[in-house]
């Protein structure tokens, strides 16, 4: 009987996986440990295909889908400028990627200029309970995880067949629609869905297939090094490219040299990594 339930519970997992739907979670979290008075709230998309999914913001799809457009119209010779001014800076601007049915999970970031692509080996554990809610209508249940060095409350709906869910998380026998960690400093709860074509083209950023593969061990080395030197790739770009110093840049009309264009850099980055430290896994960026 066991084996029947797997069966038609891997079935059923397939062919809503086909149907290819987003799924759009509220996501809120403090971004200052240091300031847990500020919360950041930004709509996210799993994008859920026969052959995986992607997570992101609902803002950097329409980013994304808005460069996509204009370099196809460019290449095809209409010579359309990109207008920037559709474009909405998302809060987030990381990419989880999953693959089925292994859900081998990529986790995408560019913390200065180098687009990473970090191989995410470790899975979350769950202890499954027989407490009951509803969420958004579906009818859930309760489950909980230590991971990401953090204690995971989530809730998934065993209607939504398919072991998929926001961020890093999966593995239980339902969509996962609601979960947050123990301090609240990170919760995601499903508001919506939303049915499109599989035969739809995923409209993925420029640096798509591009960046540097690394895993978890690699990248700590990587973030402990940017941490003590934010502009060390910026740097190396400018005074490198293809042999030729780049001594000046304009931007929104004012000129800047390479030296104002590193000390400006470091000094936003320097800020971003002061106020924006209570990073979702604790494991992955370790103080």
């Amino acid at each position: 009987m066991k084996i029947i339930s797997t069966a038609v519970f891997c079935l059923m997992t397939g062919m809503l996986s086909a149907q290819s739907t987003q799924f759009i979670y509220e996501y809120k979290f403090k971004p200052d440990s240091l300031n847990r008075e500020k919360v950041t709230v930004e709509n996210m998309v799993l994008e859920t295909r026969s052959a995986g999914s992607r997570f992101l913001s609902q803002k950097k799809i329409a980013e994304d889908s808005i460069l996509y457009e204009s370099v196809k119209q460019m290449n095809g010779g209409g010579g359309k400028p990109i207008d920037l001014t559709q474009i909405r800076q998302p809060s987030v601007r990381t990419e989880i990627t999953k693959k089925y049915p292994s859900y081998e999970t990529v986790y995408k970031i560019s913390p200065g200029s180098l687009p990473l692509a970090v191989t995410i080996s470790k899975k979350p554990e769950w202890q499954i309970s027989h407490e009951k809610s509803e969420v958004l209508g579906y009818k859930v249940q309760r489950a909980t995880t230590k991971f990401a060095g953090r204690e995971w409350v989530a809730w998934f709906a065993p209607e939504l067949p398919i072991q998929d869910g926001p961020q890093q998380f999966y593995g239980l026998p339902g969509l996962i629609v609601k979960i947050n960690d123990s301090k609240n400093d990170h919760s995601f709860v499903l508001i919506g869905t939303k049915k499109f074509s599989s035969d739809e083209p995923e409209k993925k950023s420029r640096m798509a297939g591009r960046e540097i593969e690394l895993d978890e061990e690699k990248f700590e080395k990587y973030w402990q090094d940017y941490k003590k030197d934010p502009v060390k790739d910026m740097r190396q770009t400018i005074l490198s490219t293809s042999g030729a110093v780049v001594t000046s840049m304009t931007f929104n009309g004012k000129s800047y040299s390479q030296e104002e264009m590193i000390r400006d850099t470091e000094k936003a980055r320097k800020e971003s990594l002061k106020n924006e430290n209570n990073y979702l896994n604790l494991e992955l960026y370790k103080p």
